[in-house]
Formats: structure tokens, sequence, C-alpha cells
């Protein structure tokens, strides 16, 4: 039987090519880095968490200080510098202000005026006049921010603007 001919129906196996095993090693390195990108993610999402819970912390500590500083009659400019330091610290203003800042408003600079009420005195830029527009919506709407005071503003391609408001962290005045 000189070079017999299968002429059944039954296809034959095909054997590998190169470019085959090529794209499966491709797709295992893209599965690979897929996990490890996921499992970092995670551990990211498990550092930010410890450390919101870390602040917390650390603004309850300062509200349990505060209330034991405060004195029955809070009055005259030094009590009341001393009981807003203490109840509203830096790190506290600031948390506020981020629930309300959009992704894009940057604060420019940020000012803390520590008198008989504590007043927020900020520099912002936002992309657009909407992105601007919805913070100060959301500022005057905001419990722990009123008296909103607009100051100088610049509306070119990006919006320049200096805010006022009055910080009471959210317990009303």
């Amino acid at each position: 039987m000189i070079g017999e001919r299968d002429f059944s129906s039954r296809r034959r196996p095909r054997g590998r090519h190169a470019g085959d095993v090529a794209l499966l090693v491709v797709a295992i390195a893209l599965l690979a880095a897929s996990v490890y990108a996921s499992a970092s993610a995670w551990a990211d999402a498990r550092s930010a968490r410890a450390s919101f819970e870390e602040v917390r912390q650390e603004i309850a500590t300062a509200e349990a200080r505060a209330k034991a500083l405060k004195p029955a009659g809070a009055e005259g400019a030094v009590g009341a510098r001393a009981m807003w330091s203490a109840e509203a610290p830096p790190p506290r203003v600031v948390g506020a202000l981020a629930q309300i800042l959009p992704r894009d408003v940057r604060l420019e600079t940020l000012t803390l005026l520590y008198n008989e009420e504590l007043h927020v005195q900020m520099a912002l830029t936002a992309r657009s006049s909407a992105d601007y527009d919805r913070f100060l919506q959301a500022l005057e709407s905001s419990p722990a921010f009123d008296l909103v005071v607009l100051g100088e503003e610049t509306r070119a391609d990006a919006v320049r603007a200096s805010v006022r408001a009055r910080y009471h962290g959210g317990e009303g005045s």
C-alpha cells in the first residue's frame, strides 16, 4: 500500500503553531497582571479604611478634649479662640471641605480665622463655571458651613475665586 489516502470526514488534529503559544503566554501574563492589580487595590482600600478610622478616632479624642476644656461661660476672644481651636482643628475643617469639594475644583489656599466664630477663607480654582457653581451650592447647603460670602471671581478658561464662610461643625449656631 503505497501512499494510502485517508478519505474519512474526520478532521485531523492541527499542530500547535508558535503564534498560538505566544497568545497563550500573553493571556496568562495579562491574567497575572490583573490579579496583582486587584490585590494591590484591595490592599490600598484596607490602608485607606484604616487611615480613615485613625482620623475618626483623633476627631473623637479632640471633641472629648474640647468639651473638657470648654469653660462654662466662654466669654472673651481668648476663650472663644481656645474653644474653636480645640473643637475645630484644621484636619476636621479640611475634612468637612473635602466632603463637599467637587473633583474639578481645587483649593489653592485655606485660611482659618479663629475669633468668636470660626471663619474659613478660601481661594479656589475650578475647571468650569458649572463645577464652581456646584461647589457653591454644596457649601451653602452643607450643615457645617453657613454665611457664605463670595469674593473676587474671574471666569476666563477656568474659574478663580475667593470665598469666605463661617464654620460651625454642623451643630447649628
